[in-house]
């Protein structure tokens, strides 16, 4: 069985993130973060009195979440 993904290129993966999280956070804090998350998520919900019904609306919810709860960890770890 021939593996693709050796762990060095597995630690060669988590560095790539780990610098794309450094970048984002230099950007603004975690709070902030949160603070413009919750004002886009709002605006969306506001734009389907506008737009109607989103089928993906379940979806998008639970990828909001998890930037919220990804937000809230990192501001645990400072």
């Amino acid at each position: 069985m021939n593996k693709t993904h050796t762990p060095e290129s597995h630690d060669s993966l988590y560095l790539a993130y780990g610098q794309q999280v450094k970048t984002l956070l230099e950007m603004s804090s975690p709070a902030e973060m949160a603070e413009n998350l919750w004002e886009i998520y709002s605006g969306f919900v506001n734009s389907e009195k506008v737009n109607g019904y989103n089928p993906r609306q379940a979806d998008l919810f639970l990828t909001f979440r998890e930037l919220m709860l990804f937000c809230q960890r990192i501001q645990a770890m400072k």
